[in-house]
């Protein structure tokens, strides 16, 4: 495989980077993954039993094997999740948990300081992983440990600027539960004896050595590429759809940002729809929720009918309720993400056709993102987000919510949302505390959703029983 980084770290818990979860997630196991649709669902557990009053979780633990020939234990998930408390990339999952128990080898009780509904979705998230490891490698510092998981593919060598080796794991315990794949959780069969994951950040280098047959699989390729190569009998493309939403973010504390009249006429005035046409080069779908169709937070229809109104007229009304009198929008993009730019550029030509003042800033990706944290110097940016929905709403409301929310102003709505969706107890509850952000986020336009963003994998053909998902999977698979 070829993918466009290497990996900051092999240490699961420590890394949010994507190029490490490529490779990581090959290698480690959590007590929960995600399935197919996003949803956790046991990995390393078996199951879960959660108390009435939500404050004890007891964990089964399956039959599984560590890659030096350990068998795992209630004592080495104790030691990871106390690990991953002081070092992990989210570590403030394991902010509520004030104790855990061993009653024996099999078993393991978290019991938490107070409610938190989602500790499962926490540890089941992809984005730093809580990775089970061996108890003695647990008291080592971030980046230091011994790659060992329980994984499908053990680690082999890692050369830096050039390539990681992983191999099948012949001792690796399937998950006896799952008929097949599904997600990062399921079972997980490795057919392929080597992997070797190379380092290639040229799109065009990875392409070519795709072609060549030098690569049999690329996490990503570019949309105009796969376009030009979909008839080629000896490659094969796979769309993942979703892969992040395309956004545009507001900062309500800049006037005249902060008048929601001139909000909704920014959101009256945008053409979505070219917007995710022009900036996703057409592997896109239009879908108004902040959470993705089929899961279980997906709030229906809420807020439909304020998505995508692309009405001129009844922008240029709202722009006379608001009273703008010509006032500069900085819109803020970056060169380093084409979507990011072709966003901010085309909404800047439909924003001008209603009569509102445009100043568009592009910069590359660290000084955008570093400006965005400022109160001033920018009214719209531009943001592709993608791991925050996929593990559920708790990130999606976070971002607009707490000490720090993305618009810089709290709202108290949205606050109350995400105090009820933290705290409740009642699953129901939870869901109509995301429906009703989602009605926030609509009804006083406090971000604007473009759509859906997809991305393209690609194969050689000889790549047999390849799905695509977040991540390029190597279990499952085979080679003719």
């Amino acid at each position: 495989m070829a993918q466009q980084a290497q990996p900051p770290s092999l240490d699961a818990q420590v890394t949010t980077a994507q190029a490490s979860r490529n490779i990581n997630l090959h290698v480690y196991e959590t007590l929960f993954a995600r399935d197919e649709a996003g949803n956790p669902k046991p990995d390393l557990a078996e199951g879960v039993d959660i108390s009435a009053d939500g404050l004890t979780y007891r964990f089964s633990l399956r039959d599984a094997r560590f890659h030096n020939g350990k068998r795992l234990t209630s004592a080495d998930v104790k030691a990871s999740l106390l690990r991953y408390g002081r070092v992990g990339g989210s570590a403030f999952i394991m902010q509520p948990v004030e104790a855990i128990d061993t009653p024996d080898a099999k078993t393991v009780v978290v019991r938490l300081k107070e409610p938190s509904p989602g500790f499962i979705a926490g540890i089941s998230s992809p984005r730093a992983p809580c990775a089970i490891i061996p108890e003695e490698e647990a008291g080592k510092d971030a980046s230091r440990i011994e790659v060992i998981g329980t994984g499908p593919f053990r680690f082999v060598e890692f050369r830096p600027d050039s390539h990681v080796r992983l191999t099948r794991f012949s001792d690796y315990v399937q998950n006896t539960v799952y008929q097949g794949m599904d997600g990062f959780a399921g079972r997980k069969v490795a057919n392929v004896e080597n992997l070797m994951i190379r380092f290639v950040p040229e799109g065009g280098a990875r392409t070519a050595g795709l072609q060549a047959g030098e690569i049999q699989i690329l996490e990503a390729i570019a949309v105009p590429a796969a376009q030009r190569l979909r008839n080629d009998r000896n490659l094969a493309m796979h769309e993942m759809m979703p892969w992040s939403f395309q956004t545009l973010m507001l900062n309500h504390v800049m006037p005249p940002m902060d008048n929601p009249v001139f909000r909704r006429a920014l959101q009256a005035a945008l053409d979505l729809e070219e917007i995710m046409a022009i900036s996703t080069d057409g592997l896109y779908r239009m879908t108004h929720g902040w959470q993705h169709p089929g899961t279980e937070f997906f709030a229906g229809d809420v807020g439909r009918p304020l998505y995508n109104i692309n009405s001129k007229d009844r922008a240029r009304a709202l722009l006379r309720e608001a009273g703008y009198r010509n006032e500069e929008i900085i819109l803020l993009g970056d060169s380093s993400f084409s979507n990011h730019q072709a966003t901010i550029v085309t909404a800047a030509e439909q924003l001008r056709a209603v009569g509102i003042n445009v100043k568009v800033v592009i910069t590359d990706w660290p000084t955008a993102f570093s400006q965005r944290t400022q109160r001033t110097g920018w009214h719209l940016w531009a943001l592709m987000l993608g791991i925050e929905p996929y593990e559920g709403p708790y990130g999606v409301v976070g971002f607009f919510s707490g000490h720090a929310p993305v618009q810089h102003a709290r709202d108290e709505v949205i606050e109350d949302c995400q105090r009820r969706l933290t705290t409740s107890l009642s699953a129901e509850e939870r869901k109509k505390a995301v429906s009703d952000f989602q009605a926030r986020m609509y009804d006083q336009a406090i971000a604007i959703k473009c759509g859906d963003v997809g991305i393209v994998q690609a194969t050689r053909a000889s790549v047999r029983d390849y799905k695509p998902y977040r991540i390029p999977r190597m279990w499952g698979i085979s080679l003719a």
